[in-house]
């Protein structure tokens, strides 16, 4: 089992937490983390940006979808974004991108007191310990 680190912005963590959002979806120009370097089993440690660690999900399923287009990306939103719950805006922002990790995520579990981490990369997704 791996451990990753996500960067979030917005109220992103608090709707994984609460169960509203069981899918994480990143998408990316280029392939970068966490595109085939994430499995099942894994788990991810969730930051916010310029803040604490709040809690930690356990990857369930995982989907990479490579060479995408603006119709494909539609398609992923038709199909995933009731579980994704992400604004119009969001898909807009992600209509040029050519690779994505859909992320299903199962367990997760908000820390009783958030933990603070050292982090001096500007990368929204680490991988901190590989199996």
């Amino acid at each position: 089992m791996s451990k990753h680190l996500a960067i979030f912005v917005g109220n992103a963590i608090d709707k994984i937490l609460s169960g509203k959002q069981t899918i994480e979806a990143r998408f990316n120009k280029e392939k970068i983390l966490p595109y085939e370097a994430i499995k099942k089993g894994d788990e991810i440690y969730l930051k916010q940006s310029g803040g604490l660690i709040e809690g930690k999900v356990t990857v369930d399923n995982v989907l990479f979808y490579q060479h995408l287009n603006s119709q494909d990306i539609a398609n992923l939103k038709k199909e995933y974004n009731d579980n994704i719950d992400g604004a119009d805006d969001f898909w807009l922002q992600k209509s040029n991108c050519k690779y994505a990790s859909i992320i299903f995520l199962k367990d997760p579990r908000r820390f009783l007191t958030p933990v603070k981490i050292s982090k001096r990369s500007r990368h929204p997704w680490i991988l901190l310990e590989k199996d």
